[in-house]
């Protein structure tokens, strides 16, 4: 018997030790890496935010975010004879209110009233000094959206039946997340959409073999392991900028019954199919993923112009509460009034705003 309990503490000794070693790692790693995933993840990318200059600027309104910070944004009305519906634009950062036109004044023409603002820190809205906005979306951005939605439903020609939401990038994280919250937000469409957490632990698999220069370490790890530090180091991220990011992979899970549609751009070299693909898992049915050949970060409705509008005006068709009107073909709207907007006088600059981030590494 002595021998057999012996045998079992051996046993049991042998099998503590991979675990023993795992937390001993992670604790290293805390204290090792986490300040390097922290100084990366604040950095920001080489970007080409979509610039436009407003021919019509619609009815300007001024309104206060969910913090009471004053944001400014604008009504477009329909150009139908009766309203289908209002679908609220959020645009992507570093860009503007002005950027809804190319994705959805098309969808005037179908009856549906747009509103589009400025979140705080860009365009005409009021300067929050305390915070430095990033390309992930945050508890200020989501305050932003919240002020937007509890303006228009004190406006006298409001909506009872909801509102639509669309998002780029990370205005589409922010739609996610507001509209998991908002019973009266009947769909979302979100256009290069992304998690912050979820990239995060991303990027950290890539960077793992700068970092960790013994291969047998890295396939000896398990998520856990990256998932807790990167935990750490979006904590310590927090503190610092002076903000929360919510998680958008619980929003999405929330997001059911309302539909959303996801479109993604496969070359995407800052935010990968796969982060694409596991965020859209999260999320229950009604859904729908379109994944663009050949469209770069933000690109997919300058690679597929006529396709793009078709879809969103498919989705609107199917889950607006009323059924749209259809007052010119789909493509009568955007198409003819922007063009493909790939010029220096509308679109992206030729050159992108230089603000560093370690995406910009990976080219493209």
């Amino acid at each position: 018997m002595d021998g057999l309990f012996s045998l079992l503490y051996v046993a049991a000794l042998l099998a503590a030790l991979p675990v023993a070693a795992l937390i001993l790692f992670t604790i290293y790693g805390t204290f090792r890496y986490c300040p390097v995933i922290s100084r990366i993840f604040e950095e920001r990318p080489l970007f080409q935010p979509l610039t436009l200059v407003p021919e019509d600027r619609g009815e300007e309104v001024a309104f206060p975010a969910a913090d009471g910070l004053e944001l400014k944004g604008s009504y477009f009305k329909a150009r139908t004879s009766s309203r289908v519906g209002v679908l609220v634009f959020c645009h992507e950062f570093l860009s503007d209110r002005w950027s809804f036109a190319p994705y959805l004044d098309g969808l005037r023409d179908r009856g549906f009233d747009i509103f589009s603002f400025d979140f705080r820190n860009h365009g005409e809205s009021a300067v929050d000094p305390s915070y430095a906005p990033m390309q992930y979306a945050s508890n200020h951005e989501v305050d932003d959206l919240n002020g937007a939605l509890a303006y228009l439903r004190t406006r006298p020609d409001r909506d009872r039946a909801g509102f639509g939401l669309f998002g780029v990038s990370r205005g589409g994280g922010a739609a996610l997340l507001a509209a998991s919250k908002a019973d009266d937000v009947w769909g979302v469409m979100t256009d290069g959409a992304f998690p912050t957490h979820g990239t995060m632990i991303a990027y950290m698999i890539r960077w793992a073999e700068i970092y960790v220069t013994r291969a047998w370490i890295l396939k000896l790890l398990p998520r856990i392991v990256y998932t807790t530090l990167g935990g750490v180091a979006q904590r310590r991220s927090q503190r610092r900028l002076n903000c929360v990011f919510p998680s958008v992979e619980r929003a999405v899970a929330r997001l059911s019954p309302r539909p959303w549609l996801q479109i993604h751009g496969k070359r995407d070299v800052y935010i990968g199919t796969d982060i694409a693909e596991t965020l859209y898992a999260f999320a229950r049915e009604p859904k729908d993923q379109w994944l663009v050949d050949d469209a770069k970060h933000n690109r997919c409705r300058e690679t597929e112009p006529e396709l793009y509008a078709r879809r969103l005006a498919e989705f609107v068709d199917r889950h607006a509460p009323r059924r749209p009107l259809v007052a010119q073909p789909v493509l009568a709207g955007a198409e003819s009034r922007f063009g493909d907007f790939n010029g220096v006088a509308v679109g992206r600059p030729p050159k992108p705003e230089l603000i560093a981030n370690v995406a910009s590494t990976l080219g493209g």
